[in-house]
Order: C-alpha cells, then sequence, then structure tokens
C-alpha cells in the first residue's frame, strides 16, 4: 500500500466522518463534528496500518481481525462515556451507538471497501434524520411551550443549557428578554409527559421563579 492510497482513505474518512458529525452537531450531541472526524479518521488509519502490515508479509491476514475487534473494543468504552443516567433515565445512547458505527466506517474505509462505505454513510444518516422525524411524528409526543419568568443571575443561561443536557432535552425557539431585574424565557421542548414533568420540577429550582406557565 502506498502513501497516495493512504491519504485518499483518510480524506475519504474525513468527509464521511464529517457528514455524519454534522448531523450530531446540529442535534447539540456532545459527539458532534470533530468526535465523528477523529474516530473515522482513527480506525481508517488503523485498519490501513494492519492492511499495510499483511501485505508486506509483516503480518498474518488475522492480524486484520484483531486490528478490528480492538479498535471497537476500544471505541466501546468511549461511548460508554456518552451515556448519562440520571433519575432513571438512560441518555445517550444513540450518541454512542453512532460513535461506534462511525469506527465501523472507519474500518470500512481503511480496508478499501469504498463503495460500500458511501452505502453506509448514507444508511447512517438516513436513520439519524428520517427516522428521527419518524420518532417524533409517530412514536413521541407532546409539544410543550414554556414561559419563564427569573430574578436575572449571571450564570441562569449556563445553568439552563446544563439542565436540559442532563435531561436530553432540545430547548427549540429560544427566545430571551432582559425585563428590568428580570430575565424573560420563551421556549419550546418536545417529548413524553413523564419527562416534561421532571424537567418542569428541576426548572422551578433553577433560580429565583417569579412566573410559569406552560402550554
Amino acid at each position: 500500500m502506498n502513501i497516495l492510497e493512504i491519504i485518499l482513505k483518510l480524506i475519504l474518512a474525513v468527509a464521511l466522518g464529517g457528514l455524519i458529525g454534522i448531523e450530531r452537531e446540529a442535534s447539540q450531541k456532545p459527539a458532534g463534528f470533530r468526535t465523528n472526524i477523529l474516530v473515522c479518521v482513527g480506525s481508517a488509519m488503523m485498519m490501513s496500518l494492519a492492511v499495510g502490515l499483511v501485505q508486506g508479509s509483516a503480518a498474518t491476514p488475522d492480524s486484520l481481525i484483531r486490528m478490528a475487534a480492538g479498535v471497537i473494543t476500544g471505541i466501546g468504552f468511549l461511548g460508554a462515556g456518552t451515556i448519562i443516567q440520571a433519575r432513571g433515565m438512560v441518555i445517550g445512547l444513540t450518541t454512542a451507538t453512532t460513535i461506534w458505527v462511525v469506527a465501523g466506517l472507519g474500518l470500512v474505509i481503511g480496508a478499501g471497501y469504498y463503495i460500500p462505505s458511501l452505502i453506509l454513510t448514507a444508511l447512517i444518516i438516513a436513520t439519524l434524520v428520517a427516522f428521527r422525524k419518524i420518532e417524533a411524528l409517530y412514536l413521541r409526543k407532546n409539544v410543550y411551550h414554556y414561559h419563564l419568568k427569573y430574578k436575572d443571575s449571571p450564570d441562569l443561561l449556563s445553568r439552563l443549557r446544563r439542565l436540559s443536557f442532563h435531561y436530553g432535552i432540545k430547548l427549540e425557539r429560544l427566545n430571551i428578554k432582559k425585563e428590568d431585574l428580570h430575565l424573560i424565557l420563551n421556549f419550546s421542548i418536545t417529548g413524553s409527559e413523564e419527562k416534561e414533568h421532571e424537567f418542569a420540577d428541576a426548572l422551578m429550582n433553577l433560580g429565583e421563579l417569579e412566573e410559569f406557565r406552560v402550554d
């Protein structure tokens, strides 16, 4: 295997991992654009190294299997770090699974299967984008519109962001207005009734709350 072929594999890994990363970043997930690129590139480089060693007769063909197994196992620890368990809910399984699949994508690229890697990328993106819309339409749910008024504090917004991440909730159409010594927040969330109740309870203790309304 020559250097040019390895470079082309790495460029393809950056491109395909980046496409998946863009979707994750747009969805405000912890493993976003750069993480998915690095996972894909790293896996592609490791497999390219194993292929090069086999072709150079410095290793046996089963080295490819051991390399793939090692990468997948190592990525499992990284994926586990993205899973959060809070108040009986497990958050981050899709992100962890995406990292695992992207590592597999890198291995496919590193092994030289370019057409299958393109098909796999298309399937991953379709699952993350199209199937999420189907899930939102048929499997979950309600949309809740919040109107909150807090006494202004320097870290109120950062605490709100941490809270939404903690519960795995995306704040949609967030609008912030400062009025005298108060902050007025308007936003929407989509989710189950149970999760909305838990999130609402946490908002009660977020700061000095003066007005709370949910439509």
